[in-house]
């Protein structure tokens, strides 16, 4: 939609509703804008009044701009009586809200659960895509489930995929159970 620009005379017929005196033709729309900034400052406050005048100038028809400033005018004088209505209204002891926790993720809670010596469950290899990392899979299983620290640790994986990145964070975090395990006895 194109814009057609407002007149200087256009800008002082919206000063004018924001005024209880006549206001003087502006000679340019400069002093036309200025005048109508200070106005709206005036009317409903300087960080209003910026966004509002923008929002009033660049509308794209001057009947767009006179309703731009009906609203900005009849949001500023609700706020003003939601304002007085709450200063006059009684004050009501609010009840305290409860704690908020945190929402942790399924990787942020298995890994919670690793550092406190529970062995992580064990990725499931079922989809065919994994096929050809199963063998691989199930030596990590068994050496968790001997608990070898030193074997897992030593255990290489080439995290070229999904599969093999999996079985490496499944490592790790076995090792982690470990190490927890180990300073808990200790």
């Amino acid at each position: 939609m194109k814009t057609k620009a407002v007149t200087a005379a256009q800008i002082d017929t919206l000063a004018q509703r924001l005024s209880e005196t006549p206001i003087e033709p502006s000679p340019s729309v400069k002093k036309a804008g200025d005048n109508l900034a200070r106005r709206l400052v005036a009317a409903i406050g300087q960080e209003r009044a910026a966004l509002a005048f923008t929002s009033i100038l660049f509308a794209a028809t001057f009947d767009h701009a006179e309703a731009r400033l009906t609203l900005v005018l009849e949001y500023g004088n609700t706020a003003l009586a939601v304002e007085s209505a709450a200063e006059t209204a009684p004050v009501v002891a609010e009840e305290p809200k409860a704690a908020i926790t945190p929402v942790v993720g399924k990787r942020q809670a298995i890994l919670d659960q690793a550092q406190t010596g529970a062995l992580p469950p064990a990725p499931d290899f079922n989809k065919p895509t994994h096929a050809r990392f199963r063998d691989k899979l199930a030596q990590i299983v068994a050496l968790a489930e001997a608990g070898d620290i030193a074997g897992l640790q030593v255990f290489e994986i080439n995290t070229i995929s999904s599969s093999p990145k999996a079985m490496a964070r499944y490592r790790d975090l076995c090792v982690i159970a470990f190490a927890a395990r180990a300073q808990l006895s200790a």
